[in-house]
């Protein structure tokens, strides 16, 4: 199956493979079902989906006190692997007859390690024309490497806006058409805050790294009206 061979070609495993296929198919589902239909032991599938997680490739979020699972659509997918891959675009068609249109929205979701972080910097770059930020510092920007230099180049291409608010005397890449205010340390929380769309993303910066995205309308509203307020505060 040509699906298979270029997700094997993209590095992945056999078993993250099965389980992709049937959350693209089936939609979000729990960890033993996820088991049953791909037939990947008990003990083994939690590993399985916290690689997959890792890679940015699913995350997951709680339904009913049970721990769902949710696998990126396949158009984010290739986003993730744009920059490196072309051949993914060969399968986007195939992959986009699995997914299955019914699925539940999900509103919150949780994206583990630096690929995971990749892939929501990927849905800024491509989808925000304007956004919001709290807490940019070099040290995260070193944790992202050069993706973070190429994101502000792609940002600076598409001619996004970005509305900062930093910690005083913190060294940081700048956007063209970017607009930046000061705050005390003290005053500044470790978590960087991303505001746009209808999206609210919060970033945590302690290994393995992770971040949470929160899609709702009333949240982001509620999110930029706590930004207005530290931006009068702030300085020019």
């Amino acid at each position: 199956m040509v699906i298979k061979e270029v997700l094997r070609e993209l590095g992945f495993e056999e078993r993250e493979t099965q389980i992709y296929l049937i959350l693209i198919k089936e939609g979000d589902l729990p960890a033993l079902q996820i088991a049953r239909k791909s037939r990947v032991d008990r003990t083994t599938i939690y590993d399985v989906l916290e690689r997959l997680a890792s890679k940015g490739i699913i995350s997951s979020y709680i339904k009913n006190k049970s721990r769902q699972f949710h696998a990126i659509i396949p158009d984010k997918l290739l986003l993730n692997f744009k920059e490196k891959y072309s051949s993914l675009e060969k399968i986007m068609p195939e992959l986009n007859k699995l997914k299955n249109s019914n699925s539940e929205k999900v509103s919150c979701e949780l994206f583990y390690g630096k690929d995971g972080l990749k892939t929501i910097l990927n849905d800024l770059i491509y989808s925000a024309k304007e956004y919001r930020v709290i807490n940019i510092k070099k040290e995260y920007e070193d944790i992202l490497n050069y993706f973070n230099d190429l994101g502000v180049l792609k940002l600076d291409e598409f001619k996004a806006k970005e509305i900062a608010i930093v910690e005083k005397g913190e060294d940081f890449k700048k956007l063209k058409n970017g607009q930046y205010r000061y705050l005390n340390k003290k005053l500044i929380s470790p978590v960087t805050t991303l505001i746009y769309n209808d999206r609210v993303v919060f970033f945590i910066w302690v290994e393995p790294y992770f971040a949470v995205l929160v899609e709702n309308k009333q949240f982001n509203q509620a999110q930029l009206e706590y930004f207005n307020l530290l931006w009068k505060a702030s300085e020019k």
